[in-house]
């Protein structure tokens, strides 16, 4: 997909449709990037956020990284419970078992949450990017021109919260990888066992 085509995807959006094909180039680009920059760590070490279109947008691939990221284990997480779950169906819960579901359950609601915020916030980023990109015409614009763009500074005041508020999101995401792998793995012991218990 060209940057042009992905444009056309912002600027085809409408508020309170669906992301799923502007989050699809933003994932494309953000792979595509010649660049190993890591843009949180940018954003710390300048305190700024990148002020180019571009930039911003592989500002949000890094952030949807991280959410696949998380969404595999999340998932693996929901197996877990579900298998745990059919374990002791018909009988009681041991102490660990039950001590597994509910912390499984504790994760997946916390997990839940990040996805609810981050779903808004790209909501919000994604309608301000889309009237920028009408404001200046985008369509018009070529593929280089369009790599080079520049936000405006008022665009840009009105995203701020927001990138603001996916770093948080991101961060969240990052203290979620350990706690999340280790259920999973503890959840795996505890299910050999509980099968050990069916013999």
């Amino acid at each position: 997909m060209t940057f042009q085509e992905g444009i056309a995807r912002i600027l085809n959006y409408t508020p309170g449709g669906s992301l799923q094909a502007v989050l699809e180039f933003i994932e494309e680009a953000y792979k595509n990037q010649n660049s190993s920059t890591d843009f949180l760590e940018q954003v710390g070490v300048f305190r700024k956020y990148p002020n180019s279109l571009e930039g911003i947008l592989l500002y949000l691939g890094s952030v949807l990284k991280k959410r696949k990221s998380i969404t595999e284990l999340y998932e693996k997480c929901l197996e877990k419970y579900e298998s745990v779950s059919e374990c002791t169906s018909g009988r009681s819960s041991t102490e660990d078992e039950a001590k597994i579901k509910e912390t499984l359950t504790d994760f997946i609601l916390r997990v839940e949450k990040n996805f609810e915020v981050n779903d808004l916030t790209d909501e919000s980023i994604i309608k301000e990017l889309n009237r920028f990109v009408h404001e200046v015409n985008a369509a018009s614009l070529t593929e280089g021109e369009l790599k080079r763009l520049a936000v405006s500074s008022k665009t840009m005041t009105l995203l701020e919260p927001h990138l603001d508020k996916l770093r948080e999101i991101y961060y969240g995401y990052d203290k979620l990888m350990d706690p999340l792998t280790r259920l999973i793995r503890i959840s795996d012991y505890i299910l050999e066992e509980s099968s050990k218990r069916a013999f």
